[in-house]
């Protein structure tokens, strides 16, 4: 069987991922300063990352329930680069720190993947027969 909300938050989790890697590689561009100039089309690729990233992180937080976990740190790795300028700029402490922060988030949220994969694994193991009569019989079904 499939479990729709399972389903619904490996997509969110899944997206938000995603949107994470692509941050890392730009930010990564950014703190190498061998890498020629930053153009305009990174920084706006950056910039559209990192807005899609602040307007959806908090409601993927809340949906997974990680939250209080990871809320502050995410903020923290999203208010510490404004700009891909602004992270060419950082000093080595603050690059550091920076990479820490999002290590933290991107490692929390696969781990959660993982835990939702399992449960979708769990899920599908599920036979209608045994849904159906854990419902007539008021038990819930094993994780």
């Amino acid at each position: 069987m499939k479990d729709v909300e399972t389903e619904t938050k490996l997509r969110l989790i899944s997206l938000q991922l995603e949107s994470w890697k692509k941050l890392h590689d730009l930010v990564t561009y950014g703190l190498d300063k061998a890498k020629p100039i930053i153009s305009a089309e990174q920084e706006r690729q950056f910039t559209e990352v990192r807005a899609n990233l602040l307007q959806e992180t908090e409601h993927v937080l809340r949906e997974l329930n990680l939250l209080n976990d990871l809320s502050g740190r995410a903020m923290n790795v999203l208010k510490r680069g404004s700009s891909l300028r602004t992270v060419r700029e950082l000093s080595n402490d603050d690059a550091g720190r920076l990479e820490v922060e999002w290590n933290a988030v991107f490692t929390k949220l696969g781990v959660a993947q993982g835990q939702l994969k399992s449960l979708r694994k769990a899920f599908f193991e599920v036979t209608p027969f045994d849904y159906f009569k854990s419902r007539l019989l008021g038990r819930p079904l094993p994780p």
